[in-house]
Formats: C-alpha cells, structure tokens, sequence
C-alpha cells in the first residue's frame, strides 16, 4: 500500500491509455455488466453511485459508492449491477512512470476493495478533472491531477473487510449469474455450500443486500429481458430456458418487474426511436 510516512511515491508520473476516450465518466445502463479478460495497463476505477458486485483474483466485493480498486495488467476483472440505483463509476487506464520510464509493476498495487473518506470530496476531484478532459486543453496538468487523485486516494484507503463477500455467497451470486435455470432448490444450494438454508438465507441477505430468493428471482429476469431484446426466442421458449414450467407464471412475473408483458415488452424495445 502507498505510505503517507514521507516515503517518496512509488511513481512520478503517469501516462494515458486509450486517449481520448479515457479518463471517463459513465452512467451505466440497467443491469449493466462488466468483464475484462486482461488488460496490459493499470486501471484505477472508482464507484460513484449504485450498488453491484466486482470478482477480481478469485474475490468478489459488494459495490457500493466510495469504492475504489487499482487494477494491474493482467488481471481478469467481472462485475456487475442488479437492481436499484444506476452503476456511476470513474475510470482512468494509465501507465505508472519513474524518470519517464513506465514501470511494469508498482509497490502497494493491485489494491483491491479499498474505501475513500468522503464520497463528496472524491466526486468534487473527479469534476475538476472531467472538466479538464471534456475541454481537451493543458494535457499535462490532466495528467499532474489524475496522478495527484491516484496517489492521494491511495493515501487514505480504508480496506473494510465487511465489503468482502464470504466464498460462499460470491459462489451463489456466480451460480445465479451465470445459470439461473440450473438452480433447483435453495435448500439444495445451501447444503452443496455447507451451510443450513436459515444460515444461508441469513448471511446472503446481510452481505448482498437482499433474501436470495429475491436475487435469483432479479437474475432471471434480467435474462429473460435480454432473451426478448436479442434473440429470436418464442416468450414460451424464453421461459423454457429459464427454468418455468407455467408460462403464465412466468409472464406475471416479467410484468412485475417491467410493467408490460413478454411481448409487449418485445415490441416495444423493437420499435425505432
């Protein structure tokens, strides 16, 4: 972790990736997912506003505004949002520099799960820099702040082991991501992980927020919606794939969360705009 002893800073300067498209402030879209499979730069990403999980070297973390992660070159980086306010989050893709030589690893980084002070101060650093980026103007003095934000966030890092998920959990939410039909029972989930279904139930909804069965129920849903945008898929087909066997049941369902049937749903993301 970067000292704030007196020790000089691991890097002196910083080089952008990916300009101009990056640094980048991004309101992302419902349900939004994220998955890298290893960049060659370092990332530092920070969440603004919205809840989600982030899995990073075999660890996942509940998302929450003020957290933010160094991630290193190399690192295979998924996480995503369910429910609720919107995913904020600001990214930076960089290269560290000492003497003008870019360093292929840093002291302290990856740094992952860490948790600012103060949300207000870091959104309020985070303006003075998109303003800068937006006007395309002073180039060095964008990269002088965005060093200096990186730096001084990493001298107050706050690294809450409560932000961590248990194993466990992380392994459920996987399942329910990836393969929500493949759930057969919630007592059957809780004995493969080793937990009674009361332990289960208990321990999910204090890490993630919400009772699993409300989770899968939101996972499902989201797969459904992206079955009706983007394929060919019959509604009964749709909730075939998902594990229903009553495609009324299903429908009713699918209304609840979205407020138009299956259908109507399907025509209405297919009309032009």
């Amino acid at each position: 972790m970067i000292r704030s002893d007196g020790e000089a800073p691991p890097f002196d300067g910083i080089r952008l990736e990916d300009r101009p498209w990056f640094p980048y402030l991004c309101t992302e879209v419902a349900h939004w997912q994220w998955e890298t499979k290893g960049d060659a730069h370092f990332n530092f990403w920070a969440a603004l506003s919205g809840e989600g999980t982030l899995t990073c070297d075999g660890q996942t973390f509940r998302l929450k505004p003020g957290m933010f992660f160094i991630f290193a070159p190399g690192q295979r980086i998924s996480a995503a949002h369910y429910g609720g306010e919107r995913v904020t989050r600001f990214s930076a893709h960089f290269h560290p520099l000492r003497g003008g030589r870019v360093l292929a690893a840093v002291s302290g980084f990856p740094l992952l799960g860490g948790e600012v002070d103060s949300v207000v101060r870091l959104k309020h650093r985070i303006d003075g820099i998109m303003r800068l980026a937006f006007r395309r103007e002073d180039e060095a003095r964008l990269v002088e702040q965005l060093r200096d934000l990186i730096l001084r966030t990493c001298l107050h890092v706050r690294v809450g082991p409560e932000n961590l998920l248990d194993p466990r959990v992380a392994e459920a939410i996987r399942r329910f991501r990836e393969s929500p039909a493949q759930i057969g029972s919630m007592d059957g989930l809780a004995a493969e992980l080793n937990w009674s279904r009361s332990h289960f139930d208990r321990e999910f909804s204090r890490q993630v927020g919400q009772p699993p069965k409300r989770f899968l129920l939101q996972c499902k849903m989201i797969q459904a919606r992206r079955f009706l945008e983007s394929s060919s898929l019959r509604v009964g087909e749709v909730a075939e794939a998902l594990g229903y066997r009553d495609l009324y049941f299903f429908s009713r369902q699918f209304k609840s969360f979205y407020g138009a049937s299956p259908m109507n749903f399907r025509k209405a993301s297919r009309e032009p705009t």
